[in-house]
């Protein structure tokens, strides 16, 4: 049931809104009735609601108007004189807040699978050992549908050697944000490459590339330095960071990479 906030102080306008007996038919609580600007602004301090109607007197209005202006997620009903017209703009406010919500839902399954994507190949760049089966069981599970795991891909191992100096000395947001600002930086670039970044602490770091089209070892090496010198820059103007590449490793497929993590935790 959605949840709505009346403001008026027209006292026929309050009597509509109290005795219409349709409201959970059409999927609202019976709403909140505040008799001004004031009350409304209380209300909606104090409560949480889906919408808001207001029908005020000139100054009034004024005032309920500037508060609102700064809740712009709050949906604003249009507020009716009758019967009918209310039934009419209830139906539409219920639409659109039933819209929002299957779109919000769809935001956080899809936030919810980038996460699961991103700590599958994490895994793989911290050495845990996945044999074929189970590599193409999670690409199958995780909707990965442009990466193939029997393409090439490339691993490179980098520090940042100032990394804890600017962490502790010039950073001044923490630490989770600084480390979403290099993923920003290391994981978005050519739309043919997948990237993902492994923080390990601030000065040593771990990219993973994989192609979304096919490519030769050699191509996505290329693609990868290529990577790492626009990284560079964004550093320099960002940051004042400096990159210091230790390796770049590539791999026949994304199996060979576990297959190695597996020889490595064999010994």
């Amino acid at each position: 049931m959605y949840k709505l906030l009346l403001v008026s102080d027209k006292e026929e306008i309050r009597n509509l809104y109290s005795n219409f007996a349709e409201w959970e038919a059409l999927g609202f609580e019976r709403p909140t009735l505040a008799n001004d600007a004031q009350q409304g602004i209380e209300q909606l301090k104090a409560n949480r609601f889906d919408a808001v109607s207001w029908l005020l007197s000139v100054n009034e209005g004024k005032q309920f108007f500037t508060y609102l202006s700064h809740r712009p997620e709050m949906l604003g009903m249009e507020t009716a004189r009758d019967v009918q017209k209310l039934r009419r703009e209830i139906s539409c406010a219920r639409r659109t807040l039933s819209s929002r919500d299957a779109s919000r839902r769809m935001k956080q399954d899809d936030d919810l699978t980038c996460a699961m994507q991103g700590e599958f190949f994490c895994d793989l760049l911290r050495g845990v050992a996945y044999d074929r089966e189970k590599i193409d069981e999670r690409i199958l599970s995780l909707g990965l549908k442009s990466i193939d795991p029997g393409r090439p891909v490339g691993l490179s191992s980098f520090r940042l050697p100032q990394g804890d100096y600017f962490l502790a000395e010039v950073w001044r947001y923490g630490r989770e944000r600084l480390e979403n600002a290099l993923k920003n930086i290391f994981e978005n670039g050519d739309g043919r490459m997948y990237f993902v970044l492994l923080i390990i602490n601030p000065h040593h770091m771990r990219l993973l590339g994989l192609p979304r089209v096919a490519m030769s070892v050699g191509e996505v090496d290329n693609m990868i330095r290529r990577h790492l010198e626009n990284c560079q820059k964004s550093l320099d103007v960002f940051f004042e960071l400096t990159l210091n590449i230790k390796r770049i490793v590539p791999y026949e497929s994304l199996y060979a990479l576990g297959m190695e993590n597996a020889l490595r935790t064999a010994h």
